[in-house]
């Protein structure tokens, strides 16, 4: 498996040279790491008009790697065996020219993912030296000057005419309410099954983020039905979903255990359906993914743009789940305290947030109770709500020209 993601980290070097989207990528030379495990100290981000630096202090030599992705603009740097002793943000005084949010997220287990949101079109390298006892990694950052919320000026056939506004659409959840038809799910010890409660559930899902302006959402099954775990993905690709919420009952042969969870995709789950999707490029002319095709022509490409689709698919996916997590806390206790992941099928779309809710254990007979009762349904798909409001209010923010505004979308959000 290390071998593997190694080996999809090493192609995103190729990106650059052979597909112009994506932009620059840079293989800085490295000193060599002499023991894994670096901690980094501090992170610090210079002032400036359209040069900035940031500064990572470690207590280590490091490998890394730093690309640039667009729409939205970002810079991203990749560090092997790294992990932070703290939370990495920025000073809200301090000046925000070139970079507007920093964000980071553990990838692999063992690696570090940091994202530089950037409001200009920038140009960035990286250096690496000793400084007394620790390491600096300066990341040098270079303006265009160009904003990149602006759009490309065009010539128009008539000098006087306006251009025509672009339309904002809604924003599409794609609900999933687990199992259906054959397969009961979980059965709890009063004879409740776990399909028929679900079901409920994501029925009230829907009715609540269908009531927000600029959201819609759509069942991916509303009968007794059994779909697989393919026919999910597929039907909420067919919607052009913007998010995807798997909705179960947990189940546990100790039936005191109780509580909610909220899970998204391993690294493990990640790299089969990539997988998947490079065999089925193989055998089309082309592959459309998140607005992308990928060139059947060109495995070396196609494997990198997969990978970065799924990168920022999982990180969408963690920010989402955490404000999720969050939320169901203020409803029922929490089965486990942070986001899990695992390698459910039915997350595995590579271009689509996605996570799954554990509402509560079918199987605790307390909570197989409170399940059954409207007051229950509502509270946790109330909850959900909430979670998902966040996540796209946060969105709106980073591209407030792409979805309708929800109603709550200049409100404070608790």
């Amino acid at each position: 498996m290390e071998d593997n993601n190694q080996k999809r980290r090493n192609f995103i070097l190729t990106l650059a040279q052979m597909a112009g989207a994506v932009g620059a990528s840079i293989c800085a030379p490295q000193l060599a790491a002499k023991e894994s495990g670096a901690v980094i100290k501090s992170v610090s981000v210079s002032n400036g008009r359209n040069q900035q630096k940031v500064i990572i202090v470690l207590d280590k030599s490091i490998e890394h790697k730093l690309f640039r992705l667009n729409s939205p603009e970002r810079v991203v740097l990749d560090i092997k065996q790294a992990r932070t002793n703290g939370t990495i943000k920025l000073d809200p005084k301090r000046s925000k020219t070139l970079v507007s949010r920093i964000r980071y997220a553990t990838r692999n287990d063992n690696d570090l993912r940091i994202v530089l949101d950037m409001a200009q079109q920038t140009k960035a390298s990286t250096r690496i030296y000793k400084s007394g006892r620790n390491y600096k990694l300066e990341i040098l950052l270079s303006g265009s000057g160009k904003p990149v919320a602006a759009a490309p000026v065009r010539k128009s056939v008539k000098a006087k005419q306006a251009a025509p506004k672009r339309n904002r659409r809604n924003f599409v959840v794609a609900i999933d309410p687990g199992h259906g038809g054959r397969d009961s799910g979980a059965v709890g010890k009063y004879g409740t099954y776990e399909k028929n409660v679900v079901l409920q559930i994501s029925r009230r899902l829907k009715k609540r983020v269908d009531s927000a302006r600029g959201m819609e959402a759509f069942l991916t099954r509303d009968s007794d039905k059994y779909l697989t775990l393919r026919q999910r993905m597929q039907k909420a690709r067919a919607k052009h979903a913007d998010l995807f919420i798997s909705v179960h009952a947990d189940a546990n042969e100790n039936n005191s255990v109780r509580g909610s969870s909220v899970y998204i995709l391993s690294e493990k789950g990640a790299s089969s359906e990539m997988a998947y999707w490079l065999a089925k490029n193989e055998n089309k002319v082309d592959v459309e993914m998140a607005g992308t095709h990928l060139d059947s022509k060109n495995k070396v490409l196609s494997q990198v743009l997969l990978d970065l689709t799924q990168s920022a698919q999982i990180d969408d996916s963690l920010d989402l789940a955490q404000g999720v997590l969050s939320e169901l806390g203020t409803v029922n206790r929490l089965a486990r305290k942070g986001v899990e992941s695992a390698n459910f099928g039915v997350l595995r779309s590579p271009d689509i947030p996605s996570l799954l809710v554990e509402t509560a254990f079918i199987s605790n007979p307390r909570e197989e109770k409170q399940l059954k009762t409207a007051r229950y349904q509502n509270q946790i798909a109330n909850a959900v709500y909430r979670g998902i409001r966040r996540y796209k209010v946060a969105l709106d923010e980073r591209e407030p020209k792409k979805y309708a505004a929800t109603d709550e979308a200049n409100s404070n959000i608790s």
